[in-house]
């Protein structure tokens, strides 16, 4: 006898399986990693913003060594700059200095210590942690030290803090910047407050049109019996049904080409966004110098302002204040400049990378610009990329294409090529040979084997699919040569012996 499976289990328990998984991969995977996402992304910010302020340091220290103030000068203004420099949605977030014994130099919210040995000093764990920052720096020159700290100037609120710390061996001082735990947990919450209610409005949704297709579905399957029985009567419309069904299938066909064609947009568009990002975060350090020597700056002339008005502003006071903004201007001048040179590069390589006209350009200046886009993604690695292109090699192509297969190639070098290792090499060479230029890329990475050589620029093929690879880089990649650029690219390669793309293309420039 035939078993006939009630439609609504038909319908239903595919819906299940696709919600459960749905719930685990949110509930179960997504979640969890929340708070140890924002925690990895506040560390790697308090790790710039120290940067920022040794970069305060190292300059008064060389104002010293100009000869301009004296050491002990430099050492002032330099502890009086650090100690006012706030930062934060709150501006809560703040730097503090002790030295090797270790001995409290300055702390914005704690000047009970300055001055202070605090080898004894422990927190309410009977952690001695300062001891462990001496120790930390002494052994790498920086690192994250946890331990139980006063909220802010609340020395009855005890909470977890985490904080990056940074030798400065020049004066044999310690500078440091922490967050609060709390407010990683409160931010995550907030993200997993919103993500529930998206979750839990999408279940609804998903729960209203099951039950609106199970009664499609049983008016279906009524209609489906009726046509059983009418199947002698339609068999004769078979062929019209299998040309008609022949169409959807070149239809679906077609749609899944444009499907790919888009994917394919949305990663050179991704690449893009990495770019964005990379040249953002390389700003933020020069802009951040700025801002806080502006602010400085801003406190020095209310305070002198307010000594004048009260009639006990002295000359020593007005020169003292001179002094202090040449060099704040100086400073604030300096990053401006760094700044600008940043966004000029990023401007001409972002507007490239989204145009679709040619243009006459200089090679050699272009990769170099491109080289400074990605310098984010490498230049906290022993990686190191070499260009080696005739000075006046200027051609006329499409230099968005470039940066996109050159972005494509470096990136794949750094998460595939450079994989477990440290000191990696990329060599790019530019050659015009006739009314061709010939580009040979190398890398000394852990190369590839037979299979992978083989289907490197078939699409969605990619080796590292559970760490976010999409397979397309390498597609692009081919694409755009033989179709954009009409030129050939070759790959060699063998495992641990790197490797080598030698990409060929017409071009209409010329030397000059």
């Amino acid at each position: 006898m035939k078993t006939t499976i009630p439609v609504w289990v038909k319908v239903v328990l595919p819906i299940g399986i696709s919600v459960t998984l749905f719930v685990f991969i949110i509930f179960g995977i997504h979640i969890p990693d929340v708070e140890k996402r924002l925690l990895e992304q506040k560390k790697a910010q308090i790790h710039d913003l120290t940067q920022t302020a040794i970069d305060v340091i190292e300059y008064q220290r060389k104002l010293a060594q100009q000869g301009k103030i004296t050491e002990k000068e430099a050492k002032t203004q330099a502890a009086a700059i650090i100690a006012g420099m706030k930062f934060g949605p709150e501006r809560k977030d703040y730097f503090w200095i002790t030295n090797y014994e270790p001995r409290m130099v300055v702390h914005p919210y704690r000047s009970d210590l300055d001055g202070k040995m605090l080898d004894d000093f422990t927190d309410p764990k009977g952690k001695h942690l300062f001891n462990d920052m001496v120790q930390a720096v002494k052994l790498n020159g920086e690192g994250y030290v946890d331990y139980m700290w006063q909220w802010k100037d609340d020395a009855g609120t005890i909470i977890p803090k985490i904080s990056y710390v940074k030798a400065f061996p020049e004066w044999k001082w310690i500078v440091g910047t922490g967050i609060y735990i709390n407010d990683i947990k409160k931010e995550a919450a907030s993200q997993v407050a919103k993500l529930i209610f998206y979750t839990i409005s999408i279940f609804f949704f998903i729960l209203i049109l099951s039950g609106y297709t199970i009664m499609s579905g049983v008016h279906t399957n009524e209609a489906l019996l009726l046509r059983e029985r009418e199947l002698e009567a339609l068999n004769r419309e078979l062929e019209d049904r299998v040309a008609a069904r022949t169409k959807d299938l070149k239809d679906s066909l077609e749609d899944l080409k444009r499907t790919q064609n888009q994917l394919i947009e949305a990663e050179k568009m991704a690449s893009l966004g990495n770019l964005v990002a990379g040249v953002a975060h390389e700003i933020n350090t020069p802009v951040g110098i700025g801002v806080t020597t502006a602010t400085y700056l801003e406190d020095k002339l209310k305070a002198l302002t307010a000594a004048y008005g009260a009639g006990q502003m002295k000359k020593s006071d007005l020169d003292k204040f001179f002094e202090t903004a040449e060099q704040s201007l100086h400073s604030i001048s300096a990053n401006l400049l760094r700044a600008g040179a940043l966004v000029r590069s990023f401007k001409q390589v972002a507007v490239d990378q989204t145009s679709e006209h040619p243009r006459i350009f200089n090679v050699k200046n272009y990769f170099n610009d491109i080289l400074q886009s990605l310098s984010p993604r490498f230049k906290n690695t022993g990686h190191k990329i070499y260009l080696h292109a005739p000075e006046d090699l200027t051609i006329e192509s499409y230099p968005g294409a470039l940066m996109q297969i050159f972005s494509n190639l470096i990136i794949n070098s750094l998460v595939h090529g450079f994989d477990e290792i440290e000191n990696g090499v990329i060599e790019i060479k530019a050659e015009p040979e006739g009314d061709s230029l010939v580009f040979t890329y190398t890398d000394n990475g852990v190369g590839m084997n037979e299979e992978q050589l083989s289907r490197i620029y078939e699409p969605f093929y990619t080796t590292k699919r559970n760490a976010g690879g999409s397979g397309l880089g390498m597609n692009i990649v081919y694409n755009l040569i033989s179709r954009k650029l009409n030129g050939t690219i070759k790959t060699q390669s063998k495992p641990g012996q790197g490797t080598t793309f030698i990409i060929t293309m017409p071009v209409n420039g010329e030397k000059k």
